[in-house]
């Protein structure tokens, strides 16, 4: 599909829509790819729905007249049967050139029947879907008595060197190569959030750090009677906000982060769906809409624990019976903490030696105060040969069950104030979220301009416990995927329908604007789910609410009008030089 919409396509787009003719090319594939016949029909009537949340992404039915009659058969031998895959793509006229204009609408696998041919009516009827269908046990991909494991890593407790695991991406390579038997793929890295430009401006020294990034975290075991697609899925939601496709151009199988479109051109214009436009909804599921997102995740049950622990010169130390001899890779150790915490704040067991505190998401020695009295934390020992001597690092996971909260406000100060156990904090700011849900962990997500912030609905919480949270084994972790959960609940949710007259060439994932009847101004949207009647010669556009990055908003105000409106937790993150460097000026 071209990224580039033509004069050419708006004008039989516009034209078409008074006399629809369309046709249907289909081209029949052997197990090799290779095309073996071709059907050209005119096209009675038909569907396509394409769902970017959907494992099958695309699905399609079609009742359409073919001109080679004699090969529609439904034997072993003719264009349909069982083992034929097909390539389609929609032809719309072009009263100029007098000639078709075909649009790739991808390709496919037979699903209900192979097809089925009514001589009486002349029509062939043929339902299909993506080749998602040939791993979900539909088509293929079942498993028989066969049981697959990929083990957690396991280090060399001395040196903390691998001596066993497996990465991530080359584990969902060999699944697709060896049992799909799919060789055409592009799959991305996928692992901890820290380890990724999009979430972490020091992603490359993280990776250096933490060599276990992109490694499957905990043992992986699928029994028989699974499908390929639900290990792959299971391998994808290690870690949030990855997706797996089929792409439409090449059939290429995809995993990837879904696009956050920041960087990406405007794929159509107002100027053009107004042009094309039918009709517009928008309706919003309330019982969906939630703006903070509480996650529950694994209970820490550390190696060693101590609850008499003394603070002085900001060192926390501890004599913990049973752990002997010096620190090991990768033990859990669990401190009752007597006082809160300085900066670069340090712990000493046994008297093994001092070793700083750090930050699990960024890799920095934690702040003040992080570390709260009377409260049980479990830290991460992380040691690592370099230059022949040992590195060793402490690691806070947090407290012994993971925690950790995204909230959704306009960041602005609110300017009141609220009484929580004799404490006065102010509404809606960090501190009185820690305080509210009695959790340390609280991520602030800054839309100014949604409709769904704490500021202007309350507080509506969803609680996620149990199940695949149980595997959350850090607040980190557990912080993003409040991130991402409170994505789809409030952003996601933030959308619009309309209905164009039909435009072949559109996809998911892809940025519009688009005025909406209500306003006077035009907003950009990202594109979720199309379907296509091609009887009626319309398709039906679902996209959300596209939101600039808080950065974004610093280049247009400028530092000193954000810092006086936003809450000093929302810009807690930046130093004054990054707020310089962001908008490009010291004002």
């Amino acid at each position: 599909m071209a990224d580039i919409i033509t004069q050419e396509d708006l004008l039989i787009v516009l034209q078409h829509s008074a006399d629809p003719k369309l046709k249907l090319n289909i081209e029949v594939l052997d197990a090799n790819r290779k095309v073996t016949g071709t059907l050209n029909c005119n096209m009675q009537s038909g569907s396509m729905s394409i769902n970017g949340e959907s494992d099958i992404r695309r699905t399609a039915d079609f009742v359409l007249q073919p001109t080679l009659k004699e090969k529609i058969k439904l034997t072993e031998n003719s264009l349909l049967w069982l083992n034929k895959d097909i390539r389609l793509s929609i032809g719309l006229y072009n009263p100029r050139a007098k000639q078709y204009k075909y649009y790739p609408l991808g390709y496919y696998v037979y699903t209900d029947t192979s097809g089925t041919y009514d001589a009486s009516t002349d029509s062939l009827s043929i339902n299909c879907a993506d080749f998602m269908k040939k791993l979900d046990g539909t088509r293929n991909g079942q498993l028989g008595a066969l049981i697959i494991r990929f083990p957690a890593y396991k280090e060399d407790e001395e040196t903390g060197e691998m001596i066993e695991g497996h990465i991530i991406r080359e584990a969902v390579i060999e699944i697709l190569e060896s049992l799909a038997h799919i060789t055409n793929h592009r799959i991305d890295d996928m692992g901890e959030p820290n380890a990724f430009p999009e979430y972490n401006d020091h992603w490359q020294q993280y990776r250096e750090q933490n060599k276990l990034w992109n490694y499957i975290p905990y043992n992986q075991e699928f029994s028989s009677g699974c499908s390929v697609l639900s290990i792959l899925t299971a391998f994808r939601d290690l870690y949030p906000n990855y997706e797996m496709f089929f792409d439409m151009e090449n059939n290429t199988f995809i995993c990837q982060m879904k696009p956050a479109c920041y960087e990406d051109d405007i794929f159509l214009n107002n100027g053009f769906l107004q042009r094309v436009l039918l009709s517009e909804s928008t309706s919003v599921d309330m019982t969906t809409i939630r703006n903070i997102c509480e996650v529950w995740g694994q209970v820490i049950d550390p190696d060693y624990y101590s609850d008499e622990c003394s603070y002085q010169n900001n060192i926390y130390s501890a004599s913990i019976a049973g752990y002997e001899d010096e620190y090991r890779n990768r033990d859990l150790i669990g401190l009752k903490i007597p006082e809160a915490n300085q900066e670069d704040a340090q712990i000493n067991i046994n008297n093994f030696g001092t070793i700083v505190i750090y930050n699990e998401a960024n890799d920095k020695p934690i702040k003040a105060d992080v570390l709260k009295p009377d409260t049980a934390y479990v830290f991460k020992i992380m040691k690592e040969r370099i230059d022949e001597k040992d590195v060793i690092k402490a690691y806070l996971l947090g407290e012994r069950k993971v925690h950790a909260m995204n909230v959704l406000t306009n960041g602005k100060k609110s300017g009141q104030f609220v009484t929580i156990d004799d404490v006065e904090y102010e509404l809606y700011s960090r501190e009185y979220f820690q305080k509210r849900y009695a959790c340390e962990h609280v991520e602030i997500t800054v839309i100014p301009n949604s409709p769904f912030t704490v500021e202007k609905l309350g507080e509506i919480l969803d609680v996620k416990a149990g199940s695949e949270y149980d595997d959350i084994t850090s607040n980190d972790l557990a912080a993003d995927k409040a991130y991402w959960e409170n994505h789809k609940n409030c952003r996601l949710t933030d959308n619009i329908t309309i209905t164009t007259a039909l435009l072949p060439f559109l996809d998911v994932n892809k940025k519009v604007s688009y005025k909406r009847t209500d306003s006077d101004q035009e907003q950009q949207y990202i594109i979720s789910s199309v379907s296509h009647d091609f009887a009626g010669f319309t398709s039906t556009i679902t996209m959300y609410r596209f939101y600039p990055l808080y950065d974004t908003l610093l280049k247009e105000t400028g530092i000193h009008k954000t810092l006086a409106e936003y809450s000093h937790g929302v810009l807690s993150k930046y130093t004054h030089d990054e707020l310089a460097g962001i908008v490009g000026k010291d004002t």
